[in-house]
């Protein structure tokens, strides 16, 4: 089967993974660019669809843990360590269908060191700025249509952090 979209694991299938990356009480936020394809200009937060594996990667174990590292690199500059997403990191998961698209996602936790500097974020192209907010400050943000997915994994990740 031909993927239509590199951003797509299959023609009508495609895993989309979010990360609520928490510094000291603040929450990473992203906005996207004005020529996004989606929600341009609203924020985000880092992460984005798996891509098909390479064929060498075909039978490994943990590609989604690649992915979602790979993708907070490509976006932030941030280092995570796949390992690190393991399911007591995960704060959502859902399933959608849309436009023919069979999407599964899933939204993950992490914690920065105490050490790390805030300043450090390197955005991609894809984003033109980025904020550290508290996880109240955050949940009012726009999202666009994200926000149904993202205000939960905010929301949950914050009651983590609470307890």
């Amino acid at each position: 089967m031909a993927v239509r979209n590199p951003h797509q694991l299959t023609d009508s299938v495609k895993l989309l993974q979010k990360v609520v990356i928490v510094h000291k009480g603040k929450v990473l936020l992203l906005q996207r660019d004005s020529n996004s394809a989606t929600r341009p200009e609203k924020w985000d937060l880092p992460g984005g669809n798996s891509e098909w594996p390479s064929e060498e990667k075909l039978g490994s174990r943990g590609l989604h843990q690649e992915d979602v590292a790979r993708e907070i690199m490509e976006e932030t500059g941030i280092t995570v360590v796949p390992g690190h997403f393991a399911l007591d990191k995960l704060v959502y998961f859902d399933t959608t269908f849309f436009n023919d698209v069979f999407t599964v996602l899933s939204g993950w936790m992490v914690e920065l060191p105490h050490d790390f500097e805030i300043d450090s974020v390197e955005l991609s192209h894809e984003h033109t700025a980025y904020e550290w907010v508290s996880f109240d400050e955050a949940r009012e943000y726009d999202f666009g249509f994200a926000k149904e997915f993202i205000v939960p994994m905010i929301r949950t990740t914050q009651d983590t952090f609470s307890a």
